[in-house]
């Protein structure tokens, strides 16, 4: 009788812990879950893993993404990067931003910065990246060749700039003379995401520019 007296204790102890270590578990998990039908939408057509892999983003870097919104993929790349990288997450708009910050705050993600830009200059760090990142979002810059050129100084002489974009809004053509324009080199094109109707371009800082 005393043996079941300790035994039935010990058990709840120790399913009172485990039940602990599952729910933070999940918590950890839900960063990278979409906080709406939208985002799940979106993450369908461009899977955030596929992405990230193809552009070769990894622990330690240090990741800008410009017209980040709300955080859709910036949360993404914070924990792809980890503790020892940092994500700079760059909008024109205030509101989006501060509701990225709030939920950077809610899972903990401190390696998080955001910057509020303008339509011509991103106002990002110099020399401090490894990735420049775009998604979505190229076919609403006013000016991309203004606002690019102003990231330029940003990269490190070996970053490298990535621009997910929609093939119905903006051709290859396009992006790539734009591109050209504001300095940069296309290195190559990604179009495992073609039926999807998404390209990812990948360039270099041009050195003759």
């Amino acid at each position: 009788m005393k043996f079941k007296k300790y035994v039935i204790p010990i058990i709840l102890i120790l399913f009172a812990a485990a039940l602990v270590n599952y729910s933070f578990s999940q918590e950890k998990q839900t960063v990278l879950t979409p906080e709406n039908a939208n985002e799940a939408r979106l993450n369908r057509l461009q899977p955030p893993v596929q992405v990230m892999d193809a552009i070769g983003i990894k622990p330690g870097m240090v990741v800008a993404e410009i017209g980040a919104g709300q955080g859709r993929y910036v949360v993404q790349i914070a924990a792809r990067v980890g503790e020892t990288g940092k994500v700079y997450a760059e909008d024109i708009d205030a509101d989006a931003l501060d509701h990225l910050e709030k939920r950077c705050e809610r899972w903990d993600l401190q390696n998080v910065e955001t910057i509020l830009g303008d339509i011509t200059d991103p106002k990002l760090p110099s020399g401090e990246l490894d990735v420049i990142f775009v998604i979505s979002a190229y076919h609403h810059f006013q000016d991309p060749i203004e606002l690019m050129q102003k990231a330029r100084p940003s990269l490190k002489p070996e970053g490298i700039l990535a621009i997910g974009e929609w093939l119905n809004a903006t051709s290859p053509e396009q992006v790539e003379a734009q591109m050209t324009a504001a300095g940069y080199k296309l290195d190559r094109v990604e179009t495992f995401l073609e039926k999807n109707n998404l390209y990812i371009y990948i360039f270099k800082i041009d050195p003759d520019k």
